[in-house]
């Protein structure tokens, strides 16, 4: 049986799946829809296919009832025939999904994953100078990046840059879990509140809109 976790908070739910069954075990437990029959046939890797169905199986699990998730063009995830708001998101090890009324964005990426190439097209200068001043600079990174990635979902806007229009505001890691950041986007600045954790060799980060101080 995969490690599954619920998370209850104050705005949602997150559910936590760990990948380490094979395609073939989770075809076993899950029960396909006609829709989702033909969705699942354009997978023919492993890996995303194990993707799909642990995060339908984990779905199921935590809500207590098969919900099938649809996507609009712009590959937002919805839960068919309900209000609640999801996102999802999958490492090597993992599939997370966060369910809440409220707009929600969550990631999880490895913490051995080497994002130093690409770290001037996400950070902003002032985050990257921040960044690299500290002494947990590549868990920072990948904080930061997940944090971007995070909003960027929650926002379900498109065509985002992620070193221009989002900023992380600094904040000690070893002190807090939680900390926030802004997107800048059709004359709008929006704030959010996140927060992080580790699991096992991966970063979890999920946040919400702060609407008090969003303009």
């Amino acid at each position: 049986m995969p490690f599954v976790k619920k998370i209850s908070l104050e705005n949602g739910i997150i559910g936590i799946w760990e990948i380490s069954e094979s395609a073939g075990s989770l075809i076993s437990a899950f029960q396909f829809s006609e829709n989702e029959k033909n969705e699942f046939k354009k997978f023919i890797g492993e890996k995303r296919q194990k993707e799909y169905l642990a995060t339908r199986l984990l779905l199921q699990n935590i809500l207590g009832q098969k919900t099938e998730v649809i996507y609009l063009e712009s590959r937002r995830p919805l839960l068919k025939n309900s209000k609640l708001n999801i996102s999802i998101s999958h490492s090597s090890d993992f599939v997370t999904v966060f369910i809440s009324n409220e707009l929600c964005g969550i990631d999880v990426e490895n913490v051995h994953r080497n994002i130093d190439r690409v770290t001037k097209r996400f950070l902003h200068p002032e985050e990257l100078a921040w960044i690299e001043n500290s002494n947990q600079s590549q868990i920072l990174k990948i904080i930061y990046w997940s944090a971007k990635e995070a909003i960027y979902k929650c926002s379900c806007e498109t065509g985002i840059q992620f070193d221009k229009q989002i900023f992380i505001n600094p904040f000690e890691i070893e002190k807090t879990d939680l900390f926030s950041g802004k997107l800048t986007c059709k004359n709008r600045n929006v704030h959010y509140i996140l927060r992080y954790f580790i699991l096992e060799n991966n970063v979890v980060v999920y946040c919400v809109e702060d609407k008090k101080n969003s303009l």
